[in-house]
């Protein structure tokens, strides 16, 4: 049956699109804002505000804002090796429960930990860290990989550059705010040590309402798109073979490719966080949780008005954003590496606060390397989009997802445990500009593949579900 244009007339019921038509994708003409997909990024960049985002203001000031360094990396560590089970198992949650649950399961854990810092900072309670890090850890995977899905998914092509901003940016405002926070309830600290035990409990105020947020989130079946295209579909197989589906990505080597690239965004905080931690006074740490989100901020938004731009080809903005984080990043941390051995051999360790001479010099380049770090882990999803297979739908989108978080978690669980380990900071530090330089090697080896996509032309065909897994791509010599 055809459909014909709705007359401005009484319409009769039997003119009107059936419930089958509805679940199969039909789209009003017109989009009600709160099913829109901006409002859906805003409603999952609250929630990350709510709760990754507020445990990244505690970890923005350095090992959670603890006086004990060795004690704040060793619960981190065991959060992001919990993640990455956690991970893994969660394109089974999708499968079952949906996205909107999975991403309110998933801001659970992270109440417990903010109040196990508070009681480690308040009573030097050292197991409710650990048990605190493990709740963290096992239900945080479901909710980084399911807000990455929501996100890949949910957004119209056209528009996922900035949504992606939009999203990143709600969440790297937790960072400001709650360093705002942070500076105000420290700010006539000048030595080193630990935050004010009162900060703790801002944050698990915040947390608390992060699994009610996440439940504002509209199902992906009454998302109305701009394009008039229905959301894509999530993972639907078993739980156990969702699971094994997920680990099978890793086959692909550009998807292995990527695994580095998101792992060495979340390696490089453990030795940041360290170094801000062991060298700035309370109140620096709490001035450094401001000014490296408005930073990352800034850079999110130039870096979507870029990859959003229909002027500039997808190869040459995708290069000139990649390459100026690049050179930004590696050049602060170089800068960081030689602050850092000469510090190591000073006797007194010297602790920078902002009217100590040299705080600049010891101090800016920090900011700019983890808001590099931050921008980096959006682009990062930006410059996937156009790595994954062209012919895959929304569930296998959210696999990918989740391989790719996984290991981003072992690696932040890798650095931070050397980082407990007493290893020499410095040795750290040299760890990570090895990473940053393989790093730099395999993006290379991404662009190049998009490189060759996308001057022969294949990103300007629609993509489609229905190719066989061995689609013709342009072979890269």
């Amino acid at each position: 049956m055809t459909s014909t244009p709705l007359e401005e007339k009484t319409i009769p019921p039997t003119d009107l699109p059936a419930v089958e038509e509805v679940e199969q994708g039909y789209v009003p003409a017109k989009v009600h804002w709160y099913r829109g997909t901006t409002a859906q990024t805003i409603i999952v960049g609250v929630a990350s505000f709510l709760a990754p985002g507020a445990y990244a203001a505690l970890a923005a000031t350095g090992a959670g804002g603890l006086a004990d360094i060795t004690w704040g990396n060793a619960s981190s560590a065991i959060a992001y090796g919990l993640i990455v089970p956690s991970a893994l198992i969660s394109t089974g949650c999708l499968s079952k429960i949906g996205p909107r649950w999975t991403l309110a399961i998933g801001a659970c854990g992270y109440a417990p930990y903010a109040a196990a810092l508070y009681a480690n900072s308040a009573f030097r309670n050292q197991w409710g860290l650990v048990v605190g890090a493990i709740v963290c850890g096992l239900t945080s995977g479901l909710f980084w990989v399911s807000e990455g899905a929501i996100i890949m998914i949910y957004s119209e092509p056209e528009r996922k550059g900035r949504l992606l901003a939009l999203w990143q940016s709600i969440y790297q405002a937790a960072t400001l705010i709650g360093g705002g926070i942070n500076l105000g309830l420290n700010v006539h600290n000048k030595s080193s040590g630990g935050l004010a035990p009162k900060t703790y409990l801002t944050f698990v105020g915040l947390n608390c309402l992060a699994p009610f947020v996440s439940l504002l989130l509209s199902n992906p079946k009454q998302v109305q798109r701009v394009d008039k295209k229905p959301v894509p579909a999530f993972p639907s197989e078993g739980f156990w073979k969702e699971c094994w589906l997920t680990c099978k990505e890793l086959k692909d080597p550009k998807i292995l490719a990527c695994a580095f690239l998101w792992s060495q965004c979340l390696f490089i905080p453990s030795y940041l966080g360290t170094y801000v931690a062991r060298f700035f006074s309370v109140r620096a740490r709490g001035l450094t949780s401001i000014v490296q989100p408005l930073l990352a901020i800034l850079f999110f938004q130039i870096a979507g008005v870029i990859l959003d731009s229909k002027k500039i080809k997808l190869r040459h903005k995708l290069i000139v954003t990649w390459g100026a984080l690049q050179v930004l990043g590696i050049a602060s941390m170089i800068w960081i590496l030689v602050k850092n051995v000469h510090l190591d051999s000073v006797t007194p360790r010297p602790t920078y606060d902002w009217t100590t001479p040299g705080f600049a010099a010891a101090w800016v380049p920090a900011q700019f390397a983890r808001a590099v770090a931050s921008t980096n882990y959006g682009y990062n999803y930006y410059m996937a989009t156009w790595v994954f297979p062209r012919q895959a739908d929304g569930a296998r989108v959210s696999r990918i997802i989740a391989t790719l978080r996984s290991a981003e978690s072992g690696s932040a669980a890798i650095a931070f445990g050397i980082a407990a380990a007493g290893l020499p900071l410095h040795n750290l530090g040299y760890i990570n500009i090895a990473f940053l330089i393989l790093t730099t090697f395999l993006g290379a080896y991404i662009l190049q593949f998009i490189w060759v996509q996308d001057k022969a032309g294949v990103y300007d065909k629609p993509p489609t579900v229905s190719e066989s897994e061995s689609q013709s791509e342009v072979e890269v010599n």
